[in-house]
């Protein structure tokens, strides 16, 4: 284990924690998180995600909400916000847009897919759910958030060239 990073050591609380604004992260290697839905069996995996997406749709709602005001008056800033939040928080490259129907992701080097590895299925539940999140914050309602394409799902050895692509509609 290395030493902290400024960035790092500039969100640890003193006290074990890390915070970015009010909120407390952790840090946890994306395959030891992955891994867990891995050794499901694939009807208790998709229950999972279902529940880990669920979990992050509610409780990402604090964080974005933190970031800026709701409606559509205050996207551009909430937008921009979180794509300049998610790889410092080990998220990926998010690039986010929306127009007046929803919100549009392609996510370069997702973590939960470097977690993960190969699969038949899509495996980035939890962008999903702050997607949810953040579509209610934007347009004042939910939405169903439904990855398009997984980097998981490219040929083997092939998913760091690969983006994932998300929508929600409105």
């Amino acid at each position: 284990m290395s030493a902290p990073t400024s960035q790092t050591r500039d969100m640890m609380d003193g006290q074990g924690g890390l915070l970015l604004g009010p909120h407390r992260y952790m840090l946890i290697r994306p395959d030891a998180l992955m891994g867990l839905f891995a050794r499901l069996p694939l009807a208790e995996r998709d229950a999972a995600f279902e529940a880990i997406a669920a979990s992050v749709r509610e409780n990402g709602a604090k964080s974005a909400a933190s970031y800026a005001g709701m409606g559509l008056a205050e996207a551009d800033r909430l937008i921009r916000t979180i794509m300049d939040t998610a790889p410092q928080l080990g998220w990926g490259k998010w690039s986010l847009t929306y127009d007046e129907k929803g919100l549009d992701l392609s996510l370069h080097n997702s973590p939960f897919v470097a977690g993960f590895g190969p699969s038949e299925h899509p495996v980035c539940a939890p962008v999903c759910g702050m997607l949810e999140a953040i579509c209610t914050q934007i347009f004042g309602k939910s939405g169903s958030a439904v990855e398009t394409a997984c980097a998981s799902q490219a040929v083997q050895g092939q998913s760091k060239k690969h983006k994932c692509q998300f929508r929600v509609n409105a």
